[in-house]
């Protein structure tokens, strides 16, 4: 069979590859985690940006306390897990820095807007 029969055959809304024809296989769905409204989100289900960089900026926050906690754990000998350490270092050192790549494109945004006139 060629691939033009093939996708001739295929009837419009009934194409799911990973359910055989005549099953009574149901897949299982559910909703996407973090798309129900919320006081955040609009009547479409549009996440705000100030609720966006609040979350964004409050897991960056997390990820340097632990980072913090971890490192004084290590040093006061409560923590032996030196690589488990070090990630988490490496992990809130990169997200400090994706943090900051944010802010100044934000900061370059807002620049250019204020820049143009009415």
């Amino acid at each position: 069979m060629d691939f033009a029969s093939a996708v001739s055959k295929v009837i419009p809304g009934t194409f799911a590859p990973d359910i055989a024809a005549g099953s009574n296989d149901v897949p299982n769905i559910s909703p996407i985690p973090g798309l129900t409204q919320t006081p955040e989100t609009d009547a479409s289900g549009a996440t705000s940006f100030k609720a966006t960089l609040s979350k964004m900026l409050s897991d960056v926050n997390d990820k340097l306390n632990t980072s913090d906690q971890l490192s004084q754990d290590l040093a006061s000998g409560k923590e032996s897990d030196v690589e488990k350490v070090v990630t988490s270092n490496e992990e809130a050192n990169l997200a400090l820095q994706f943090a900051m790549s944010i802010r100044t494109k934000v900061l370059d945004a807002y620049t250019e807007i204020s820049r143009m006139t009415v």
